[in-house]
């Protein structure tokens, strides 16, 4: 999936923080707490937000080798093996995936160890969330005119 056709399914996509700060209908929100709490609050957003709205980035087939193995050694055996069996975009252009249970779980895993960034997109309840490398999530707002801006 691309970013056009996540912007036509109703997602804020912004590019920079600036630019997410300036998108979003209220201030973000720094959402803390252990793995268990911030793996929590994600699958709250999933619950109110509906899966088949639920939208996230993945960036792990634009990694190098090393990174890719770095990232794979904090998944379980069986989470590793499907995503080595995924044949996944290596253009930072193509990033965008419509939820999947194993993808998503896999997703947020990496996000929580701090291996790799990825964004969460909740457009039914018109939410964004950034995972970051401090431990923390970024929670964004975003109102009905604001929400096809990119």
């Amino acid at each position: 999936m691309k970013k056009e056709e996540l912007i036509a399914a109703g997602c804020m996509v912004p590019d920079t923080l600036q630019e997410a700060m300036r998108n979003s209908g209220r201030e973000m929100n720094v959402i803390e707490g252990s793995r268990e709490e911030l793996i929590s609050f994600i699958y709250q957003l999933l619950r109110e937000n509906g899966k088949e709205n639920t939208f996230f980035d993945f960036y792990f087939g634009t990694l190098s080798k090393e990174e890719k193995q770095k990232a794979l050694s904090v998944l379980s055996i069986e989470q590793a093996s499907y995503l080595c069996g995924l044949n996944l975009p290596e253009s930072r252009e193509e990033v965008y995936f419509s939820y999947e249970e194993t993808l998503f779980a896999i997703a947020v895993r990496l996000s929580v160890t701090e291996m790799l960034f990825s964004s969460f997109y909740f457009p039914a309840i018109q939410k964004m969330v950034w995972s970051s490398f401090e431990g923390k999530f970024l929670l964004f707002w975003y109102g009905e005119a604001e929400k096809c801006k990119s």
